[in-house]
């Protein structure tokens, strides 16, 4: 038996995996291309449809792949686990609203795997709660800080994901404090449409933007932005020439009122 470590992103995959090669971890990677965040949760072929609707890139083909249930994933690892059992199950998340609910999400689809789980909550790096601003050198000796969660621990983990499930918003976010804000899709649009003017710019330029300047405590991705540049664009906000199969295939400028 050995470790099998679980990460919400790919981008957090390859830094495990990498580690593993060389040797500063060991075990298998279960890495889940997600945001837990943002979208549906209380429905795999829905939540799947709306991660495909994100972003501009179509044209490379589906960044989600050919599944129709976003929770596949999931069910691989549970029989994963009970084909090969596993000394410990490692849950490694950084303290935004994504991975906040990761770890929930993690105990609910695990509630009932005979697993020791542990987490390993890596800490804000200059202001940034996300695991992805971590070298694979700076993650990995946070393996001696993973702690046990007892069974009564991801029981209640557990309830929280289908708490947090139910609620109507699709916007995850933590406060300051790290307390999960639920919020409306549009909550970031004023930000987007500051970095637009009167003036043609390339859309990547402003999405890029968008991103750069969003709170470093819940760091907005691509896939997210696009998809709010889409909807701006759609209700005659913004203004957009050229074919939108790509973020760097067209330029958006404020409409004229």
């Amino acid at each position: 038996m050995a470790d099998v470590h679980i990460v919400s992103s790919l981008s957090g995959g390859g830094i495990l995996s990498w580690a593993v090669k060389k040797r500063t971890l060991t075990g298998e990677v279960f890495a889940f291309n997600e945001i837990p965040g943002t979208g549906p949760l209380d429905d795999g072929a829905k939540r799947m449809a709306f991660l495909r609707s994100l972003n501009f890139n179509k044209e490379n083909g589906n960044f989600w792949g050919g599944d129709s249930d976003s929770f596949a994933r999931w069910r691989e690892l549970q029989a994963r686990l009970l084909a090969q059992p596993a000394d410990r199950l490692v849950i490694w998340a950084g303290s935004d609203g994504n991975d906040y609910v990761f770890i929930r999400m993690a105990c609910h689809w695990l509630e009932r795997i005979p697993v020791n789980v542990m987490l390993v909550q890596a800490p804000p790096i200059v202001g940034y709660h996300s695991m992805a601003v971590y070298s694979f050198e700076e993650l990995a000796p946070l393996i001696n800080q993973a702690v046990l969660l007892p069974a009564a621990a991801r029981s209640k983990l557990a309830r929280e994901f289908e708490d947090i499930a139910s609620r109507p918003e699709l916007l995850r976010e933590c406060d300051e404090n790290g307390v999960l804000q639920f919020r409306e899709l549009s909550a970031h649009d004023n930000l987007l449409l500051s970095h637009c003017d009167k003036r043609w710019k390339p859309a990547v330029r402003v999405i890029g933007q968008t991103i750069g300047f969003s709170d470093p405590r819940n760091s907005l991705g691509d896939g997210f932005v696009s998809s709010r540049l889409e909807h701006l664009i759609v209700n005659g906000q913004i203004e957009a020439d050229g074919v939108r199969t790509s973020m760097r295939t067209f330029r958006v400028r404020l409409a004229k009122k």
